[in-house]
């Protein structure tokens, strides 16, 4: 998973960071066996689901979701 604060694409055409970084956060990366991946983020305030290529390339939102 890339370690630096990646700028997503939103529906809306603008970009968007979601991470502080300052802040710490439990993730994990899941291989799907192609050539994407899913990354899983959360911190006691929000998840944070996307996919991406290679080295972090064409990043993708699938899902972030605040408590």
């Amino acid at each position: 998973m890339r370690k630096e604060n990646t700028i997503y694409p939103l529906p809306s055409g603008m970009k968007a960071r979601f991470l502080n970084d300052q802040t710490t956060y439990l993730g994990n990366q899941l291989e799907t066996g192609s050539d994407r991946c899913f990354g899983v983020l959360a911190n006691k305030d929000f998840i944070l689901i996307c996919t991406y290529r290679c080295n972090g390339a064409d990043p993708e939102l699938v899902l972030y979701k605040k408590r």
